[in-house]
């Protein structure tokens, strides 16, 4: 009975380790070819499983991707939820500014969820839709931190919450989709701008004196 449950076990580990896989090769092939172009038998051979695996797994190329475009996500909530839950009811400028830093950092840690994003919301239709919900409620969230910050802060007052975040993510997702085109950037150290990110939060939120 216990080499049975521990068989049991060894096989639940295996094909979660076979789904991770799967779903590591599947988002990479995504955010390089986009959706129509990337082939799941292309992705079977990157993740070293048959193309019936993949099918077994996930069914369809639009649930894999469906999946894929989850994890993403899931890995955003995963880091700034917490952040938003922890935040007080004092000082939520600097409580929202650790959030738009986690979020930057996320971003430039992780360049194919750029790639994903922009290449799903070009597509009209089922996928832009799910890409729009999903971002919508990571965005909605946030958005409850950002319009108590709003009060605190002239530059954001200037924003509602969806301009902010269009601003965010272009400064953000720029260099990621176009990295040569930024690659001369030279930041103003003496004024305390010792990268992108700190670039992005002086121009977005920048410190009060």
């Amino acid at each position: 009975m216990k080499e049975t449950r521990a068989a049991g076990k060894r096989s639940a580990e295996d094909a979660e380790v076979t789904r991770e896989a799967i779903l590591t090769a599947a988002l990479k092939a995504f955010s390089v070819d986009g959706f129509k172009a990337a082939g799941v038998r292309d992705i079977a051979a990157s993740a070293g499983v048959s193309h019936g695996v993949v099918r077994h797994h996930f069914g369809s190329k639009m649930d894999l991707w469906k999946q894929a475009l989850d994890q993403v996500f899931d890995y955003f909530g995963s880091r700034l939820i917490p952040l938003i839950q922890d935040a007080g009811e004092e000082d939520a400028l600097a409580d929202f500014r650790s959030v738009v830093a986690g979020f930057i950092d996320i971003s430039l840690a992780n360049p194919g969820f750029a790639r994903l994003f922009v290449l799903s919301m070009r597509d009209e239709g089922e996928r832009a839709d799910y890409c729009a919900e999903r971002f919508g409620q990571l965005h909605g969230a946030i958005g409850q931190l950002f319009y108590r910050a709003q009060k605190e802060s002239p530059a954001l007052a200037a924003h509602s919450n969806d301009s902010f975040f269009y601003c965010l993510m272009s400064l953000t997702y720029f260099r990621l989709l176009f990295p040569t085109l930024g690659a001369a950037v030279e930041y103003p150290v003496s004024q305390g701008i010792m990268d992108q990110k700190s670039l992005i939060l002086s121009v977005l939120i920048p410190e009060q004196s």
